[in-house]
């Protein structure tokens, strides 16, 4: 979609009069920043934003030009190389094209450069005849910089700048914008504090080579007790191994000499106090979340570990005032994708990191600076480079092989979380299938090893879950994985990537599908297991979205609504960022079609909806032609716990705490229990539809 000044305007307006607490940009807005000429016109209208316009808007402006600056770098990254120069050259012309045409704002001009480059774009234009040097006597104005000299102690003191790291984060926020002609004399400033070998260090593998450059010639001119001053020699080796300058490699060598001639004393290596960590997605990707105390300090943080090409980036205390399960919660309700976090011990991240280490070498991908910080801080062995064996893994997690066992596993389904439905084959592959079987050949069997990797990291989860919770999962993942040796499993039924292959078609041919022809459906939905029987008839539309149905199997059964839910499919768990936009009627197109809902992950109350009739003309109105059975009462701990109390209540004598158990759930033989009303359910159907 693309947007007009006065669209965009007004949206930041919007945003900016919005309380704290809702402030946020829409998934629909962040997807307007996927077109790179949106992100050209933000940079533009905030380039010439009236200066008396930053006292309205001006907090607002940071987080729109962060969003969608990230935007375009996740565009580029999807792109050919020399695209990203093309980018480049174009906000270089936007930037002298505003300063003919208008009046450059020069708090946004440095809010933008230190944005774009703190997402690694190269601006070569010589910003200081494009600002405005302001009149002000304050000795921290970045603006006036080199025009006059900063009090760069004063700036310290003030920006309470106490190690490497701190000065690396404030130089990316402001200080990264100032000429290269300036730099010597910065970093022989920063060269004097006791963290300034740290910063240097760190700035070695700035991706600006001028500025590493620059770093490395003020490091070279320490003198060597200074060296005295680096917190940890990890911190020089993995400068050394993960180096983005050759230029600067021959350095590395006589600073580590310099550095263990006065590093007498070793320093506390880091304390991991909770990790939480998500499973592989179809990008080869995944996530973890940890409190870690560095250098004496604690810090939250977030990386993401990338299996083709190692470490991504580290994000240091992003909302420091919360807890790791408060930022889960959060991005699970701010998100439109899956979160599937899972607390695990550290020892788990002991063993990852040497293969993530091994990906990252192999692919010669440099460490961004945050994570070269806190790495550099772990046990030497810890970030030593090893490539996944299976066997060596099997052996750490004291794996021993059943062929027996293999087979059923190969016949089952192991699916331990929905993220796993990012497995699916890629489009190029379906558009040259033409049956699922097709995929097996085309994409599953090709990438064998591939799959060996992903199921081998999902067994590492299971192995270190904190508590554990299905050990059982680890043997099933690593069946799987050897299973995937066999020469021979063409000619043998893998039931994990023969789901994988059906589903891969289903959601491909789904997508395609303009719209579903709207029909009525008659649907029984019924709650498993329960004794007595549990169900509802409902006529239903096969337009409703699945979080529509949801509401109406919540009135239908009689349920209040109080807890999470998900829908599933062929086993399979149906990511909850669809549900606003998948209709039942990709599920339920044929009498006896069925698929699955659960209601309460600690009650685990677990329902099938099965299709008994298809009508010729849609259902306006849901409606509830039959039923039997109360609904259990909610935190009733589930349905045999259910089945038991109703049991209970006919017996004749009930001891104290058997009574209070059932008057606890409203089943207290003193009261009458209520009858399933359809009448009352219809009621409350048709208030429903009428919101």
């Amino acid at each position: 979609m693309k947007l007009t000044p006065e669209k965009l305007l007004s949206a930041i307006e919007k945003y900016a009069h919005t309380s704290d607490k809702q402030r946020s940009l829409t998934q629909k807005q962040i997807q307007w920043f996927s077109d790179p000429e949106n992100v050209f016109l933000l940079i533009s209208l905030v380039l010439a934003l009236p200066k008396e316009a930053m006292t309205e808007i001006g907090d607002s402006i940071n987080h729109w030009l962060e969003v969608a600056i990230a935007e375009l770098a996740l565009t580029v990254n999807k792109l050919p190389a020399e695209t990203k120069q093309l980018f480049e050259e174009i906000i270089e012309q936007i930037l002298v094209n505003t300063k003919e045409e208008f009046e450059i704002n020069s708090e946004c001009m440095l809010l933008c450069i230190s944005i774009l480059k703190r997402n690694q774009f190269h601006i070569n234009t010589d910003i200081t005849p494009l600002l405005d040097a302001p009149q002000s006597t304050d000795d921290t104005n970045i603006a006036t910089f080199p025009k006059k000299s900063l009090d760069l102690n004063q700036l310290f003191k003030q920006f309470e700048i106490h190690s490497g790291i701190e000065f690396v984060d404030f130089f990316e926020s402001g200080l990264s914008v100032i000429p290269h002609e300036a730099l010597p004399h910065l970093l022989t400033e920063v060269a004097k504090h006791s963290w300034g070998i740290d910063a240097l260090l760190l700035l070695t593998q700035y991706f600006e080579e001028p500025i590493a450059l620059a770093c490395a010639q003020t490091l070279d001119d320490c003198p060597s007790s200074a060296w005295a001053n680096v917190s940890y020699l990890q911190l020089i080796n993995l400068c050394a191994r993960f180096n983005r300058h050759p230029a600067i490699h021959s350095c590395f060598k006589r600073w580590k000499k310099k550095a263990m001639s006065h590093h007498n004393k070793p320093r506390e290596t880091a304390k991991i106090h909770e990790l939480y960590v998500t499973h592989v997605d179809g990008n080869d990707c995944a996530s973890m979340m940890m409190t870690i105390t560095l250098d004496g300090q604690e810090y939250q943080m977030n990386m993401m570990l990338d299996f083709k090409s190692g470490i991504r980036e580290s994000f240091m205390n992003i909302a420091p005032e919360s807890t790791i399960p408060e930022l889960i919660e959060e991005l699970s309700n701010n998100s439109e994708a899956y979160v599937d976090f899972t607390p695990v011990s550290p020892d788990w991240l002991q063993q990852i990191l040497p293969w993530i280490f091994s990906v990252q070498q192999n692919k010669h991908t440099p460490l961004d600076l945050n994570s070269l910080y806190w790495l550099s801080q772990l046990p030497v062995e810890w970030t030593q480079p090893e490539a996944l064996e299976l066997e060596h893994w099997s052996q750490k997690f004291g794996y021993k092989a059943d062929l027996k066992r293999q087979d059923q596993n190969r016949l089952g389904i192991t699916m331990g979380s929905s993220l796993i439905l990012s497995w699916l084959a890629p489009e190029e592959c379906l558009l040259k299938a033409k049956k699922p079987r097709d995929l097996l050949k085309l994409y599953y069997y090709a990438n064998r090893e591939l799959f060996i990797e992903r199921l081998t990291y999902s067994a590492s989860i299971e192995q270190y879950r904190l508590p554990p919770q299905a050990p059982y999962l680890v043997e099933q993942y690593l069946d799987l994985a050897y299973a995937l040796r066999d020469p021979g499993l063409n000619r043998k039924r893998f039931a994990l990537f023969d789901t994988l292959s059906e589903l891969s078609f289903e959601y491909f041919y789904m997508e395609q599908e303009e719209e579903i022809e709207p029909q009525g459906l008659v649907v029984k939905v019924s709650l498993f297991d329960a004794t007595p029987a549990v169900w509802r008839r409902i006529r239903v539309s096969n337009q409703l979205t699945l979080s529509e149905f949801h509401d109406v199997i919540q009135t239908a059964m009689g349920w209040e609504n109080a807890h999470l839910f998900s829908f599933s499919f062929a086993g399979i768990d149906i990511p909850e960022e669809q549900y606003d936009q998948l209709c039942i009627g990709a599920f339920l197109e044929e009498v006896g079609d069925e698929f699955n809902y659960q209601y309460d992950f600690g009650d685990d109350w677990f329902h099938q909806i099965t299709v008994e009739k298809v009508l010729p003309k849609d259902i306006i109105q849901p409606e509830v032609t039959a039923g039997n059975g109360m609904c259990p009462a909610e935190d009733s701990g589930g349905i045999w716990n259910w089945n038991y109390l109703l049991k209970l209540r006919k017996k004749k004598l009930l001891t104290e705490d058997e009574a209070e158990q059932l008057e606890f759930v409203g089943l207290s033989p003193s009261e009458s229990l209520e009858p399933f009303d359809k009448q009352q359910v219809n009621k409350q159907l048709k208030a429903l539809i009428s919101q």
